[in-house]
Order: structure tokens, then sequence, then C-alpha cells
């Protein structure tokens, strides 16, 4: 497997992490546990984000190989 098909990848396991995290958050009883979740969700967003912009670098230098 490719280093973008990896990325890709990678992004699409931060996404199913983040909704897991939204879900475990929609179904918390108490506010500490649905704190948490929603901490973890954020955390993956971001994960998602960092991983999107190298992916966008990693297809510029391959595009100028």
């Amino acid at each position: 497997m490719d280093v973008i098909k990896l990325m890709e990848k990678a992004i699409e396991n931060e996404r199913q992490a983040r909704d897991m995290y939204h879900e475990g958050a929609a179904a918390a009883e108490d506010p500490e546990t649905r704190s948490i979740f929603e901490q973890l969700a954020r955390w993956e967003e971001d994960h998602e984000r960092i991983l999107r912009e190298r992916l966008a670098t990693l297809r510029l230098i391959k595009g100028q190989q």
C-alpha cells in the first residue's frame, strides 16, 4: 500500500473514532463522562486535520515528481 492510501485510511479511521466518541457523549448519563467523550472527539478532529494537511503536502510532492 502506498503512503497516500495509508494516509487516506488513517483519515477514515480518525473519522470513525470521532463518530464513536460523539455517540459516547450523546449516550453518557453524567456530565463528566460526556465531557471526556467530547474531548476525545475534538482530539480526533485535530488528528484528522493534521493528517489532511500532510496528505495535501504528499499529493503536491508526488505531483511534482
